[in-house]
């Protein structure tokens, strides 16, 4: 797969994911912008990676709105949007947090809205958008309900965006990851001996009988952004391993 001198867009760029992708078009001969939360792990993704990018808050539609503008001047109108930023957050349902909730909704939804609607006007007929929803919105594994109820709504994106950019013939899917080794697994409140143990514990659950790597993840966003996947449209790659396959991890 060839981006060479294709304009692509990553939100969540600096870590994760985000920032693996990223590193695969620049390799790939792509011309990147990225955006994160976190100025530090921005600042030395776009130093190491030779990336346009800006410290950005995607729940700030003002702010997405001129980076991409800016991103687009610098590199070109859009071919590839890759909507990924997003936090993960697991509590007991009881004893409801009404702000926690609506948090969770606040970066993955609505930000995931804020970054299509900010990049639309700088897309290129034919692009990709591509969005990360997870395992999350079908599995109905217990203290999720916020994380999972963000991105069930990513997920109804999918579909609906698909239908209303088709004119333009923008083609919008997403990967779905199960349980991957990344920053915001270990930031589940876990450490030392418990982190191992919830590997173990996933990766036997899972028919791959591992965890995913960040590297699963990728392989399935280069796909759907490239013309290999020009037929694939409105579409949830899951990438879990045939993790929900099984009836629950609990």
């Amino acid at each position: 797969m060839c981006f060479e001198n294709q304009s692509i867009v990553v939100t969540g760029g600096n870590s994760g994911i985000g920032r693996a992708a990223a590193k695969s078009f620049r390799a790939d001969g792509a011309k990147v912008a990225i955006l994160g939360r976190d100025q530090a792990t921005l600042a030395q993704s776009v130093a190491e990676l030779e990336v346009f990018g800006r410290s950005c808050d995607v729940t700030d539609r003002s702010a997405l709105e001129v980076f991409m503008a800016d991103a687009a001047h610098h590199n070109g109108q859009f071919d590839v949007l890759f909507a990924n930023a997003g936090i993960a957050a697991f509590t007991p349902f009881e004893g409801h947090d009404p702000a926690n909730f609506k948090q969770v909704m606040d970066v993955n939804f609505h930000g995931t809205v804020n970054t299509i609607a900010a990049a639309l006007p700088h897309l290129n007929d034919g692009a990709s958008i591509i969005l990360t929803t997870s395992v999350a919105n079908q599995m109905g594994e217990p203290n999720s309900v916020a994380y999972a109820a963000s991105k069930a709504a990513v997920k109804s994106l999918v579909s609906t965006l698909s239908t209303e950019l088709a004119p333009r013939g923008i083609r919008v899917n997403a990967i779905s990851p199960g349980p991957t080794a990344t920053p915001i697994f270990n930031k589940l409140g876990l450490t030392g001996e418990a982190i191992e143990q919830t590997r173990a514990f996933v990766s036997a659950a899972t028919p791959a009988n591992r965890m995913g790597e960040v590297s699963d993840q990728v392989d399935a966003v280069l796909y759907l952004a490239s013309k290999r996947s020009s037929f694939v449209v409105g579409q949830e790659i899951v990438v879990d391993g045939g993790l929900t396959s099984c009836a629950s991890l609990g």
